[in-house]
Parts: structure tokens; C-alpha cells; sequence
């Protein structure tokens, strides 16, 4: 039996989750503008979040790095590289800012 048709059509769902993520999420931060809120007041000060910011900090940060770690996988020949230079820029972008730094659990680049 030829499983490559059959690893072809995981790949393609996978990508397709991916796509449906990053939907998802830019339609939270829309229809949610304090989670983008949340997000700026948390890059620039992450110590002075506390109960539920913190807590809606944290899955916003895992869902995003999620979705990042999903495309990174994909770079294994089935996303082009060319696609992937802006979302590793991006994912610098964020690790960068210094309150970021100082979490606990750093937020790491896959490959780092």
C-alpha cells in the first residue's frame, strides 16, 4: 500500500488547521480589542498582570507560539520557505521585548 497519498492528505488538513488558527485568533483580537489590549499592557509591563489578565495572557501567548510551532513542523518540505521568513520575523519580534523575557517559562523559538 502507498501511504504518501495518504501522508499528502495529512499534511494538507494540518496546514488547513493551521490557516483556520491564525483565523481564529485575528478574529478574537477583532472582535475582543482588549485582548489586544491585553497584549500590548502585557509586552510592556508583564509583572503588573495579575489573576485573569495573567491567566488570558498565558493562553493567548500558548495558542499563538502553538500555531508557530504547527508552521515551523511544516517546514519539513511542505511549507515554502519563503512563507516562513515573516513568521519567524514575528516570533523574534515578540521574544525580543525584555518584559517577555523575564517570564518564567521563556517563550522559545522551535530550533532555537
Amino acid at each position: 500500500m502507498n501511504r504518501e497519498p495518504i501522508s499528502a492528505i495529512g499534511q494538507i488538513v494540518g496546514a488547513l488547521a493551521v490557516v483556520v488558527s491564525l483565523i481564529y485568533l485575528a478574529r478574537e483580537m477583532v472582535e475582543h480589542p482588549y485582548l489586544a489590549e491585553l497584549y500590548y499592557r502585557s509586552i510592556q509591563d508583564f509583572q503588573s498582570l495579575k489573576g485573569g489578565d495573567l491567566v488570558r495572557f498565558s493562553a493567548l501567548m500558548y495558542q499563538l507560539f502553538y500555531i508557530f510551532r504547527e508552521l515551523y513542523f511544516q517546514l519539513d518540505g511542505h511549507l515554502e520557505p519563503r512563507l516562513w521568513g515573516p513568521t519567524e520575523t514575528v516570533m523574534r519580534d515578540i521574544n525580543a521585548y525584555p518584559e517577555l523575557q523575564d517570564i518564567d517559562t521563556p517563550l522559545k523559538i522551535p530550533g532555537t
